[in-house]
């Protein structure tokens, strides 16, 4: 109804302003003569701009009319013939329908500025009412960060107060912590190039220091583009949340990836949610590539095929358990346990479901080992040396034993359900703690085991091994049953370990012993070696830097000599011991009298014991006669026991050598008024490497050899030998015995004489290689010198080179009758020289002679050497009639 007023009121207002139009020109017609249509515009513009475009077309057609009717035709007629009065009426038409759109459109965009202004006042108001609502922060800020309004929300997240905030000390970049710098300014980047930024979260420094996340949106003011406004929303709630909804989450998948089980979480629609460590492993898929896969497209075709009900039965609402064979990554099939725990949400409807995997092949094994192992157990049992047995617990008797009994105790199966049976067989040592034991155990547990003997049927003594199993019926012990296993032959290897064990322990100490005495030798032939060698090389100094008188002179050339004779011995006692331990020792066995042999070393000793004013006290029976041995290795053996003698006997002491015949053998003692030997140490006074006093501070030296090497030549000789001593500080007694195996031989006492000829035959004999042209080859120049010198002094003729190949050369040229060759030289040692030279023809020096004079003295060595080419193998070091006499052999002089 309103409407409708409304509208006749526009359409009213029309035709009053045509009418006002009409009367105010025919009132002024006489001032405004041509400008007759000049109200009537007025007329259209205002009904079309209160009315709008209908009331301006009605205003204008009344125009028309009343125009045409009352002013352009006198006396009112409807005359209108006159085309000039049509043209005007056409030109006032066409202009009140331009202002007629005109005033429309200017009618529509007051209209639309008046919704505009509303539009906006309402948008203000509402703007007002979320800034002062205060639920979320409100900022309006300058370009540079300055803010210039905030609200009460804002401020309380900050910490500011509305008077920093207009004193302008507010500036969100300075609220900005430095790693959020580069992401502010990207969104300034954003904001003047689009206008508006995407909300971002970051951080705000507060005014006490602390930090708050928000998140933020900004924009360009539409009528101040270097204003923004933003909103500032706090997330530190969010962020505390999501910091340990995150920490949970790592601490439940820390917790499923321990677990040695598949966990997955599948949703309704059958998609993975979740993955455990596991899971992924078995597959070799990632998690982030397995979430969201439907399980189908996991698992496969056919293996979600055959699981397809249980998954239907889990949505259902039902938890599901099964059995099946699942593919491994590495292509192996496993057999896996898996169980479905539905997941309800409030509504009792089934949002998803938690898989369960478990790996159960190593259990399917073992349970098929374990029936296996039964069932091989059990057929073990009829064949092997176990006897199963059963018994009630109350009397002991047996209700059951296997026949296994009879052939591992020998008893027939009836004698084992008579009374006490068991208990009377049982080793009398292990009866009664046996007896007590299994009572005691038969009435407080359920399973025991225990070892014991029983005596078998022919007398043997059989360990058995017992496991007891009791069966208990009310807390009663009913029936008992178990396996009597045969370990005799455990027992026997153990105590055979236990012996073994034993014995190596006792060797174990032995070899320490050993070890510990070949260290303690060490260390004195390294003192024994190094003592003459430095009153060797001292004197040797001292020679060749100054001049001395004759009779120091002479002293020292006695000291190098007898040093040089001692150092010289040291080595022969290691050379032999080392014969005796390889069991390469060999005697030259020729018919000898003893008498001759015991002299010679006695007189070998004599300049020692008279140093010390030792009296050397001899008593030889005239019947002890001959035997076969090696005269030299005898000598040797005398020798070292006087040596013995003379060095622990005190000065002015005695020294006793007695020699006879006691029935079929003879006797060599010595006996010593010296320090005599501790009765601990007298067992072990023949041991190689053995010292009484193996300290630095012992008295005497030596290398505790020369008594080893006495007793394994006696013994080589088919004797014993033994020592005696009453006590430290008594003296001490060898005695040497001989059997007399060669009583019957003839022999030849120049044989003997030869063996033990002196050298001083040769050293009278000055000029025995005069003539003799010898070529010597080693690469060592003072051994050169020495042996050209040597030979020099007997009258040879002698050239010295320094290799195999110069050797060569001067066989040619010089000419040699004998050749003396050192072994080791670098490029080509002694053995290929004289391989080379034993190749060549006679006329070139194939047959020549040759000596190896060389360091390497073991016997084997000496063997290389013969077998090499050589006639003769000379240790060093050399002695120079020694030398001599073998060359003058070799050339056919002696």
């Amino acid at each position: 109804m309103i409407e409708k007023i409304t509208l006749l009121s526009k359409y009213a207002v029309a035709s009053i302003s045509v009418s006002t139009a009409l009367v105010l020109t025919l009132m002024l017609q006489p001032i405004l003569h041509q400008s007759i249509f000049l109200f009537f515009y007025a007329a259209v513009a205002v009904s079309t701009f209160y009315g709008g475009i209908k009331p301006g077309v009605l205003a204008t057609f009344l125009s028309v009319i009343v125009v045409n009717y009352f002013l352009l035709n006198s006396q009112f007629s409807l005359n209108i013939e006159r085309v000039e009065n049509i043209i005007r009426l056409a030109l006032f038409t066409i202009i009140m329908l331009v202002i007629i759109w005109l005033n429309s459109e200017l009618r529509n965009a007051k209209q639309k500025l008046e919704i505009s202004v509303q539009y906006l006042a309402a948008s203000e108001s509402r703007f007002r009412r979320l800034k002062d609502a205060n639920i979320i922060g409100v900022i309006i800020a300058d370009m540079n960060g300055r803010i210039l309004e905030a609200n009460d929300a804002f401020l309380k997240l900050v910490g500011y107060t509305p008077e920093e905030v207009l004193s302008g000390r507010v500036n969100f970049r300075e609220m900005t912590p430095p790693e959020y710098v580069e992401q502010s300014i990207r969104a300034t980047l954003e904001l003047k190039t689009q206008g508006v930024c995407q909300p971002f979260e970051k951080e705000y420094i507060r005014k006490d220091g602390n930090r708050v996340s928000v998140l933020l949106g900004l924009a360009l003011l539409e009528n101040n583009l270097e204003q923004v406004i933003g909103y500032v929303v706090d997330i530190s709630e969010r962020k505390q949340a999501e910091q340990s909804l995150s920490k949970q989450e790592k601490q439940l998948r820390l917790i499923t990836n321990s677990l040695p089980v598949q966990i997955s979480y599948v949703d309704a629609q059958q998609r993975y949610l979740f993955n455990n460590q596991k899971y992924e492993e078995w597959f070799g898929i990632s998690t982030s590539a397995m979430l969201g896969k439907h399980v189908q497209e996991i698992l496969g075709e056919s293996v979600y095929q055959k699981i397809y009900p249980y998954l239907e039965a889990v949505l259902s609402g039902q938890q599901v358990n099964y059995e099946t064979k699942l593919l491994h990554q590495d292509g192996t099939i496993h057999d896996t346990n898996v169980t479905y725990v539905p997941q309800f949400n409030q509504q009792g409807k089934v949002e998803g479901f938690v898989a369960l995997v478990r790996d159960i092949t190593e259990q399917k094994q073992s349970q098929a080992a374990i029936k296996q192992s039964e069932e091989r157990f059990r057929k073990l049992t009829e064949k092997v040396r176990v006897i199963p047995w059963e018994a009630d617990s109350k009397t002991g008797n047996f209700t059951y034993v296997g026949p296994q009994s009879e052939d591992i105790l020998g008893y027939p199966l009836t004698d084992w359900y008579t009374t006490n049976f068991w208990v009377k067989h049982i080793h009398p040592e292990d009866q009664q703690w046996v007896v007590d034991y299994c009572l005691h155990a038969s009435q407080s547990q359920e399973n025991y085991e225990f070892e014991y003997r029983m005596l078998s049927a022919d007398g043997r003594v059989v360990w058995l091994y017992d496991i007891v199993n009791v069966v208990w019926v009310e807390n009663n012990p009913q029936q008992m049953h178990g396996f009597m296993i045969d370990i005799t032959e455990r027992k026997q290897a153990e105590q055979e370990r236990e012996q073994l064990l034993k014995r190596e322990q006792i060797a174990r100490a032995e070899a320490e012993v050993a070890n510990r005495i070949k260290d303690e030798f060490l260390a004195t032939l390294s003192h024994e070696l190094r003592t003459p060698l430095n009153a060797i090389l001292g004197w040797s100094q001292l020679l060749k830097s100054r001049k001395f008188d004759e009779i120091t002179t002479a002293r020292a050339l006695d000291t190098i000599d007898r040093n040089s004779r001692a150092l010289a011995q040291l080595i022969e006692d290691v050379l032999d011991v080392s014969r005796i331990i390889c069991g390469k020792l060999r005697l030259n066995l020729h018919s000898v009298e003893l008498a001759p042999v015991v002299s010679a070393a006695i007189d070998t000793v004599r300049p020692a014991a008279d140093a010390k004013e030792i009296t050397i006290e001899s008593q030889f029976d005239s019947e002890v006669g001959v035997v076969i041995a090696d005269a030299n290795r005898l000598q040797q053996i005398v020798w070292n026991l006087l040596s013995n003698a003379v060095k622990f006997t005190p000065k002015r002491g005695k020294v006793k050598v007695g020699l006879k015949r006691i029935n079929s053998r003879v006797q060599i003692q010595v006996s010593d008024t010296g320090g005599g030997i501790h009765s601990d140490f007298l067992p072990h006074v023949f041991e190689r490497f053995r010292q009484a006093d193996s300290s630095t501070t012992r008295s005497h030296g030596g290398l505790g050899l020369g008594l080893a090497i006495v007793r394994h030549l006696v013994e080589l000789h088919g004797g014993t030998v033994s020592a005696t001593s009453p006590g430290l500080g008594q003296g001490a007694t060898f005695i040497v015995n001989l059997p007399m195996k060669a009583l019957t031989v003839k022999y030849s006492t120049s044989e003997q004489q030869q063996l033990l000829v002196n050298d001083d035959f040769v050293q009278q004999q000055l000029s025995i290689l005069q003539g003799l042209r010898v070529l010597v080859v080693d690469d060592e120049a003072d051994a050169r010198n020495l042996l050209t010198t040597i030979l020099g002094q007997y009258g040879a003729q002698a050239m010295a080179v320094t290799s195999a190949t110069e050797a060569i050369t001067a066989l040619s040229q010089f000419h040699p009758d004998i050749l003396i060759s050192d072994i080791g030289m670098p490029e080509e040692d002694g053995y290929t020289l004289i391989h080379k030279i034993r190749n060549l023809p006679s006329h070139q020096g194939g047959k020549i002679p040759a000596v190896a004079v060389t360091a390497y003295a073991r016997a084997e060595d000496r063997t290389q050497a013969l077998l090499a080419g050589f006639q003769l193998h000379i240790p060093k070091p050399v002695n120079p009639a020694e030398l001599a006499a073998v060359v003058a052999n070799l050339a056919g002089r002696t």
